[in-house]
């Protein structure tokens, strides 16, 4: 049976056609992304979209996924917040929202068990700011199995 993990982190504001955070796995391991949320922390409207990166970013800031239980193996996804070469996409995305201005408002993006969102070895999945101002700091969480 394979581990579940979690993490909860805040993103910095976007600018327009930037990103917020990636999620990223390891170069010999594969996630199975099963719920993603984001929340706003200030009243800005923000557009949100999260799509596969079309480049591999180099991540300067990372936070390593906590294990759901504690005697499992230490996770190998990381949720980034800053790059030194930062994700680019395509248009093609996988989700996309666009949430009022209103602090806490927010959404949960939900895969089932049977067909859940796969990162395969060494893939960046990206939450993205397509509009076309800048959007708030988010509070966003990953659930994932690897």
């Amino acid at each position: 049976m394979a581990s579940i993990y979690s993490l909860g982190v805040r993103t910095p504001a976007a600018t327009a056609g930037a990103a917020y955070a990636t999620i990223h796995t390891a170069a010999s391991d594969r996630a199975y992304v099963r719920e993603v949320g984001i929340f706003l922390s200030a009243a800005t409207a923000s557009s949100v979209a999260l799509v596969r990166s079309s480049n591999t970013p180099v991540a300067s800031t990372s936070a390593l996924g906590q294990a759901h239980d504690t005697a499992a193996p230490s996770a190998t996804v990381n949720v980034d917040s800053a790059w030194s070469t930062a994700p680019t996409v395509g248009a093609n995305y996988l989700r996309r929202t666009t949430l009022p201005a209103t602090i806490g408002a927010g959404l949960i993006w939900t895969f089932p068990p049977d067909a859940p969102l796969i990162l395969n070895a060494s893939q960046w999945l990206v939450l993205w700011n397509f509009g076309i101002a800048a959007g708030s700091a988010l509070d966003i969480y990953c659930v994932w199995d690897e």
